[in-house]
């Protein structure tokens, strides 16, 4: 065999030995991509089932708050809401520096506190997220970061209620040492009911009086910041839910 014969068909070998080696990269790589490519497609229809459970989680958070700070009233259930109440310490605290009258019964015996429920907010799809370490693979950098500022909020929003809840009780107790055996005549016998058993509401110089006021600035200013609260966790989870449903419409 001539020499130029058997190199060309080596030279030939070589070649188709290439082609070989070539087209099984070629199939790693196109399986490697469709890999890739069905874990992604799965990847993101995971996360579409977790960002509608935080969705559905940001609403119960959402109802809950506007329960409890608008929603109460003592038709329904002999709660009222949140706002009245603060409404109520602030128009009684403002007239009590002016003077008490006996015109400001309605005043008097209003309701004053609703300051007192915990937020129990739903936190359990976050947990989830977090437990299961899908937190960071779930959407753009925007969304992440949202979604932990918005938990880290009501945690800390949490432990101010909680705080707020002890410095209410506190108030309650020296507003309520007095007032409550008046309250207590004036519901149960009106008829009899008489404000001259009950001097102290009409001296501002009393250590009564000055209970009632003490007791109203401390309830005030507890329900008045949990109130604002509640009205930010409800701004958040709208917030929260625009970035999310970005997210789902991309």
């Amino acid at each position: 065999i001539m020499p130029s014969l058997v190199g060309s068909e080596m030279c030939i070998r070589d070649r188709y030995t290439s082609g070989e080696v070539l087209l099984v990269v070629i199939g790693i790589l196109i399986a490697v991509q469709i890999d890739a490519f069905i874990s992604n497609r799965e990847l993101h229809k995971n996360n579409k089932v977790f960002l509608n459970k935080i969705v559905s989680e940001l609403e119960l958070n959402k109802k809950r708050m506007t329960r409890l700070a608008f929603g109460n009233t003592l038709k329904n259930n002999g709660y009222i809401s949140l706002e009245k109440a603060v409404a109520n310490c602030d128009l009684l605290l403002k007239q009590s520096f002016k003077g008490l009258k006996e015109t400001d019964t309605t005043l008097l015996f209003a309701k004053l506190d609703a300051g007192g429920s915990f937020l129990n907010l739903h936190n359990s799809a976050h947990e989830e997220l977090i437990n299961t370490g899908r937190l960071y693979t779930l959407g753009s950098d925007e969304l992440i970061t949202a979604i932990k500022n918005y938990y880290k909020r009501c945690e800390r929003e949490d432990l101010y209620n909680k705080f707020n809840i002890n410095s209410m009780n506190d108030g309650f107790k020296l507003l309520r040492t007095n007032l409550d055996r008046l309250t207590f005549e004036y519901k149960y016998d009106s008829l009899e009911f008489s404000f001259k058993n009950y001097p102290w509401v009409f001296n501002k110089a009393s250590e009564e009086y000055k209970d009632m006021q003490q007791g109203l600035i401390r309830m005030l200013k507890a329900q008045r910041t949990n109130l604002r609260s509640m009205k930010e966790i409800i701004q958040y989870s709208d917030s929260l839910i625009v970035v999310i449903n970005k997210e789902l419409n991309d």
